[in-house]
């Protein structure tokens, strides 16, 4: 009999292997991720009545500002922003500024969407087109000194919202990012931070650096500090500014939000949906495919739909065994090399050294560590 001693033990729950860092699991086979997502998650569904007076209360308290507009949505004509524009200006009937940051890689659908979608909602919408010759040097940098781009891309939308939301002086900031039904991957295996720390530690000592600095637009004192007392408040008292997660309030259902955003807003995607306004997202599939085989994007993805209830271990297995869907990764990939003036085996290169943005990781200073523990809240990004 064939013994296969290398086969990776796979979670009887959902489809993660033994290959996800640190993982273990129990006597039933069960993974400790799904252990850990019972344990942050076990009392969501209760909780949702008493999230949603809370978000109702912060939405009042925008409205009584009386500003041009009672919220900014960053809006990037995926599934997620999208939805969130439509909950925001439908459900909770706040007056939304969208925008959107371009760098170049913003995909046609995507466009097409914000455009019909602010149009069908009476929405105002501002593009900010950023330089895209110094987002692909930035681009080609991040590659070569960390093994990913994403960042970059964070670190424009951070930069982005800022200005708008000073410009204008909203009140509000919602954003539409779900780690209940998006994995949250561990730190050696991706980061997508946009802090200034992490962007000025890969910059250090770079040409490019002094070119830069626009990057790091941060928001006002008055702005700070009423971000800090709508943390203090749990953020359930909105005495000047805030932001939230809509995610962490409303249920993130995805044949929900496809099926509303797509009969109330004609909302389209082509066939691959996920991360359709992203031209480049193959790219970074590509990376994170290459770099941990085992634990390829797609089953990360399943894996979670499977712990939160949306799709059953056994259709997260007939995907996984079915063919990869058809994309032109390749045209977009060369396309992406020559942007960066870069050749294939220096950028297989530059990934196959691994997840080197872990040196650059900012280390936070002993008094925001007595902040996060003192007052419960996270200070460090």
């Amino acid at each position: 009999m064939q013994k296969w001693v290398n086969q990776p033990e796979m979670c009887k729950r959902c489809v993660l292997t033994s290959s996800f860092p640190r993982i273990t699991f129990d006597s039933e086979g069960i993974c400790s991720v799904c252990h850990e997502y019972d344990r942050d998650w076990n009392s969501w569904r209760s909780d949702l009545p008493k999230k949603r007076r809370f978000l109702e209360k912060i939405c009042r308290e925008a409205k009584s500002k009386h500003k041009d507009f009672d919220a900014v949505i960053p809006l990037s004509g995926g599934k997620d922003s999208s939805y969130v524009l439509y909950v925001a200006a439908k459900e909770l009937g706040l007056k939304c500024l969208a925008y959107t940051v371009n760098f170049g890689y913003l995909s046609d659908f995507a466009k097409s969407n914000i455009d019909g979608m602010c149009k069908k909602l009476g929405i105002e919408h501002v593009y900010y087109n950023f330089d895209p010759n110094l987002a692909n040097r930035l681009l080609a940098l991040f590659v070569k000194k960390t093994g990913s781009f994403c960042s970059v891309c964070s670190k424009l939308i951070a930069m982005t919202t800022s200005r708008v939301a000073e410009m204008y002086r909203v009140p509000l900031i919602i954003t539409g990012t779900s780690t209940r039904t998006e994995m949250p991957l561990t730190p050696e295996m991706f980061t997508f931070t946009g802090s200034n720390a992490f962007i000025r530690n890969v910059l250090k000592g770079e040409p490019l650096a002094s070119e830069c600095e626009r990057i790091f637009f941060g928001s006002s004192t008055r702005r700070k500090f009423g971000y800090l007392l709508f943390l203090l408040s749990g953020k359930k008292r909105l005495s000047s500014y805030g932001w939230f997660n809509l995610a962490d309030y409303w249920d993130w259902t995805y044949d929900t939000m496809y099926d509303t955003i797509g009969r109330e807003l004609d909302w389209k995607a082509p066939s691959e949906a996920e991360h359709m306004d992203c031209i480049i997202h193959p790219v970074s599939r590509y990376i994170h495919n290459r770099r941990f085989p085992g634990l390829e994007v797609e089953r990360l993805s399943l894996a979670r739909l499977v712990m939160a209830g949306q799709i059953t271990r056994e259709e997260a297995l007939r995907r996984l065994e079915a063919e990869p869907r058809r994309h032109d990764a390749e045209a977009v990939m060369r396309m992406f090399l020559k942007n960066l003036g870069m050749e294939r085996e220096e950028f297989d290169k530059y990934v196959d050294l691994g997840p080197r943005h872990l040196q650059f990781n900012p280390k936070p200073s002993r008094i925001v560590k007595l902040a996060e523990k003192v007052l419960s809240i996270q200070v460090h990004h």
